[in-house]
């Protein structure tokens, strides 16, 4: 048994050697995706840097170079590359130097030859992003025209960023109690969300006819709260 393991392995090694070498006369090449430095005979090795180190970004279209991920690639001569600087919080792109020397942002490249170095120059200093201030919601609610076919809006502000909103609405004219609408809504980056809606004056007895009143207290997934009321005509 344990000769025939051997042989088994020895076998599945060989084959995965005939699998990995290229064919008699052809150049494997690197894939151009994989992160690789390596480059071959007349390929034009692009080397692309930022400064100063943190500045920004540099990334390609085709999506080739991403650097300081990825920054140098070995391309076929003739390829043509556009690369486009952006800076972090606190800096500005200043200029190319380099094969994109002179030009604007993004740069246009060609390769050429053996090498094509290119750096995007950055100025300023990191700013750190402001941490969200605390929660000061606000809600308001409105309603234009009569009903049926009036439209309600409700318009939330100073909550929590993107965070979901339940609502809890009373209505007591007609009276028909209270309920809780879970995930309602959800915050944008500033804590802020909006909803538009039609009034039907039909609640489950047939049409209504008369004022309708109801009350909304709008909470977001951290607990800040705010309410807002509404009265309409049902006619």
């Amino acid at each position: 048994m344990t000769v025939v393991r051997q042989i088994g392995r020895a076998t599945a090694i060989v084959a995965l050697i005939v699998l990995v070498l290229p064919a008699s006369g052809q150049t494997r090449l690197p894939p151009e995706d994989d992160g690789s430095t390596y480059t071959w005979p007349g390929a034009t090795l692009v080397r692309v840097d930022v400064q100063p180190w943190g500045g920004g970004y540099v990334r390609s279209t085709p999506y080739l170079i991403d650097c300081p991920l990825a920054c140098i690639r070995p391309l076929a001569p003739g390829r043509e590359l556009v690369l486009t600087a952006y800076p972090t919080s606190g800096f500005t792109f200043e200029s190319w130097t380099g094969a994109c020397e002179g030009q604007p942002n993004p740069c246009k490249l060609s390769t050429s030859g053996a090498a094509a170095d290119v750096t995007a120059v950055f100025s300023g200093f990191y700013v750190p992003p402001a941490a969200p201030g605390p929660a000061s919601p606000a809600l308001i609610v409105g309603v234009s025209g009569d009903c049926p076919g009036c439209v309600a809006s409700a318009v939330g502000t100073g909550f929590h960023p993107n965070s979901s909103i339940t609502l809890h609405v009373e209505i007591s004219s007609p009276f028909t109690g209270s309920t809780d609408i879970p995930d309602f809504a959800m915050t944008d980056g500033n804590g802020s969300w909006s909803f538009t809606g039609t009034i039907p004056c039909d609640f489950g007895d047939g049409p209504f006819v008369g004022q309708f009143i109801e009350d909304v207290i709008a909470t977001d997934a951290e607990g800040a709260s705010a309410s807002g009321h509404l009265t309409a005509n049902c006619v």
